[in-house]
């Protein structure tokens, strides 16, 4: 059925596909001796251009922003060239980037340091001008505090604004947790609306409502967020209802639960126990769980699906981060057996 109806999606998707990399490219890459090994093994990739632009002086945020730029730009620019319905889609899930910059002017404007000119030097301008949206963050700096962002979002129609409502009537009845809150729900902006995507997509935006709904318990659980807070937060499907019950059990008792869950168990395999450990490493592992999920996907929805559109671009976007993080590895020479967790719960 999807060949017939969308025939254009196939070439494209089996593109994406093709530019992720191979487990043994993870391995040479976690495992590179110096920022000069990672470079070259990295130049064996699609990530080529990034490779020719580092060096041993270049830090961990200027590679992400290369790293990040190269894949945004393909995916925005795939995208593009999509049928209606996947192309609305895509672009949805892509301006989750653009919610990143947001997150940065809040933070700016919570530290009570928010000025013009200083979120101008913060924000991550190559997403903007990936996406051709400079625009709206041009007129986003005008404002003066979140009360004003928010007015101005809405006024643009922006996904975020109705979520950043709902995060100031949070705040309001739970001082103290202003970072925690905004940030979170501006992440449920960009992933709640894709869960009322008709299926099969919805079948992959859920994967992803599990991960966010893990992410805001296990958190919450390290930062001492409240459980009122935790349940405004969550998105009420999937693993959500049953981890926000589950909430105010002790640590122990909420790791035995997810040591079932194939995005959090990997952690726990490879020999970390604490919770702090567990939040730190959960990225990659949900890289390798949805790595091995977007696969299934792709082989059982063919290449010419819209899941399957949905679920290569999401695991090219994540491969980009999971990349930051193992440069960050190299770059401060983290030792053997920090590498070698790392890359058991990356094959796990």
């Amino acid at each position: 059925m999807w060949v017939v109806k969308n025939p254009y999606i196939g070439p494209r998707i089996r593109g994406v596909k093709a530019r992720l990399i191979s487990m043994d490219q993870l391995r040479n890459l976690v495992f590179s001796a110096s920022i000069d090994d990672f470079a070259s093994s990295l130049a064996q990739t699609s990530y080529r251009a990034v490779a020719e632009k580092i060096t041993k002086e270049t830090p961990p945020n200027v590679v992400s922003e290369l790293i990040e730029g190269l894949v945004i730009g393909e995916l925005w620019g795939m995208a593009s060239t999509m049928p209606g319905e996947v192309k609305d889609v895509l672009r949805l899930y892509l301006l989750r980037h653009e919610v990143d910059n947001i997150k940065t002017i809040i933070r700016l404007m919570l530290s009570g340091q928010y000025s013009r000119e200083r979120a101008e030097k913060s924000i991550r301008w190559f997403i903007e001008d990936a996406l051709g949206r400079r625009f709206i963050l041009g007129d986003l700096l005008n404002a003066n505090n979140i009360d004003e962002l928010t007015s101005r979002l809405t006024a643009q129609r922006h996904q975020s604004g109705d979520y950043l409502v709902k995060a100031m009537d949070i705040v309001r009845n739970n001082p103290g947790f202003d970072e925690v809150i905004y940030e979170t729900m501006l992440d449920r902006s960009w992933l709640e609306p894709l869960t009322k995507a008709p299926n099969p997509i919805k079948e992959v935006s859920e994967f992803m409502v599990n991960f966010y709904n893990i992410n805001v318990a296990l958190r919450g659980k390290l930062w001492g967020v409240p459980i009122q807070v935790v349940r405004a937060l969550m998105i009420p499907s999937g693993l959500g209802p049953e981890l926000e019950r589950r909430y105010q059990e002790d640590v122990p008792r909420l790791l035995e639960y997810l040591a079932g869950d194939p995005i959090v168990s990997p952690i726990l395999s490879s020999g970390f126990n604490e919770l702090g450990d567990v939040v730190r490493y959960l990225h990659v592992s949900y890289f390798t769980a949805y790595r091995r999920f977007a696969l299934s996907i792709f082989n059982e929805g063919t290449e010419f699906s819209p899941a399957s559109a949905l679920a290569m671009v999401h695991l090219r976007d994540l491969e980009a981060q999971v990349l930051s993080s193992i440069y960050n590895v190299v770059w401060s020479n983290a030792p053997r057996n920090i590498r070698e967790r790392m890359y058991l719960i990356l094959i796990s």
